[in-house]
């Protein structure tokens, strides 16, 4: 039996949907075009929305996201940040390197938290909010190679697809070897990989790095 749905909530989400794979911005027609339903509607859905801060127009009438969304999402992210630093944490002492946990942004990567680690005063470091293409990187090639296999997947993605783990030399730093583990979403056929656990060092790893990589990327997908 499958439960009744809020048509009015579900429609609202929609629009949040829509608005977030279109940064550009919907005019209301547009919006009713997508949703299949009358102008009208679209324009009360979009009226509640900013009345949330959820949803704000521009001056040619476009709807984008709102900034109301910034706080739930941070709380969100806070949360799970918070219960992955642990694991970080191991993950570095036992590797001596710098780790990382990267979330997905659209077609980008953003390092949302770092824990430093390595030998002696050569030591690679990320800042937080560092951002790059998923398909450059150790961290964006493990997001792809969690989601379903496309036509345009890159070599490395496919690799990665197929052993667990991704690895790069020098894509994102001069020097730098990356290795990463995609965090799993609970249903991958349903819900896209969004973040990967990674680790970085000026020099080559051992043997059982990727192993220990990809533990750690298992423990945060069991918490989150």
């Amino acid at each position: 039996m499958v439960a009744a749905t809020l048509q009015t909530l579900d429609r609202g989400l929609a629009v949040l949907g829509l608005l977030s794979e279109t940064p550009e911005g919907l005019r209301p027609g547009e919006l009713a075009d997508r949703l299949s339903v009358h102008k009208a509607i679209a324009y009360r859905l979009i009226a509640t929305l900013e009345a949330h801060g959820l949803a704000r127009r521009l001056p040619d009438g476009r709807a984008v996201l709102g900034a109301g969304l910034i706080p739930l999402a941070a709380h969100v992210e806070k949360h799970r940040l918070s219960a992955a630093a642990p694991h970080l944490a191991t993950l570095s002492a036992a590797t001596r390197t710098t780790s990382c946990l990267v979330l997905a942004d659209g077609p980008n990567a953003v390092v949302a938290l770092v824990q430093e680690g390595g030998d002696g005063f050569l030591r690679v470091s990320y800042r937080l909010g560092f951002k790059h293409p998923l398909i450059h990187g150790a961290s964006g090639h493990a997001i792809l190679s969690a989601r379903p296999a496309a036509d345009g997947d890159l070599p490395a993605v496919k690799r990665a697809r197929e052993q667990g783990y991704a690895m790069t030399r020098g894509e994102l730093q001069p020097g730098a070897v990356g290795i990463a583990a995609p965090i799993m979403p609970p249903d991958p056929a349903a819900q896209p990989a969004e973040a990967a656990v990674s680790i970085v060092a000026l020099h080559e790893f051992p043997a059982d790095a990727p192993a220990h990589v990809m533990a750690c990327a298992k423990a945060i997908s069991e918490i989150w």
